[in-house]
């Protein structure tokens, strides 16, 4: 909020200057003309006092027009950081398990369900790939399946059997949404929702 008060500022002192400096030059022009006879003096003055006046009143009109988009400005700002942080604390305060990733399963961001869920501090899991997760032997059949997943466009019912470093695996079924991301060097990323299944529901389908 400082920062933007402080543009605002800035750009209100400008005009302020160039109001100034359009006053000496006025000034400067008018006194410079002594030698010019009374009367065409006079019409010069009343010319220049003219332009004067209307240059005033637009860079007036141009300051009051400043502080309006400034300030219309900067209550769109907060709604939209406002926005964010709900936003952000819907992400992070979900009791599911949600997860973002790029296209080949490196994770982006956790919440706090799933850095309780996979048994891991959210910095040991920043980059990391899904496939840590997954036991050795069926690392290709999953990097295959997310192949398969991104190409879809998502999944609804995704069965998976994670590893943990310090629990017992765990049997989970994930959806996963691919949505466009310009910042990502692919074009999307992958949000993923998880829940832990029974043991009724162990069956993995790739």
């Amino acid at each position: 909020m400082n920062d933007r008060t402080t543009i605002r500022d800035d750009l209100i002192s400008t005009f302020a200057q160039q109001r100034q400096m359009l006053l000496k030059h006025t000034a400067d022009a008018i006194c410079g003309e002594t030698s010019m006879p009374s009367q065409k003096r006079d019409e010069r003055e009343t010319k220049l006092s003219a332009i004067l006046v209307s240059s005033l009143e637009e860079l007036k009109v141009a300051e009051e027009e400043l502080v309006e988009r400034t300030t219309a400005l900067a209550h769109l700002r907060d709604e939209l950081e406002q926005r964010v942080r709900g936003e952000r604390d819907l992400f992070e305060l979900a009791p599911a398990c949600l997860l973002v990733t790029d296209v080949y399963g490196a994770v982006m961001d956790a919440n706090r369900a799933c850095v309780r869920l996979l048994k891991r501090e959210d910095w040991g899991l920043e980059r990391q790939p899904i496939s840590r997760f997954i036991a050795p032997d069926e690392r290709r059949r999953f990097r295959d399946g997310l192949s398969r997943v991104v190409e879809a466009g998502g999944v609804g019912d995704w069965r998976l059997v994670l590893l943990r470093p310090t629990d017992s695996p765990v049997t989970v079924s994930a959806a996963i949404n691919v949505v466009s991301d310009s910042k990502m060097a692919s074009g999307q990323r992958l949000l993923w929702s998880i829940r832990v299944l029974d043991e009724s529901d162990a069956a993995i389908v790739a």
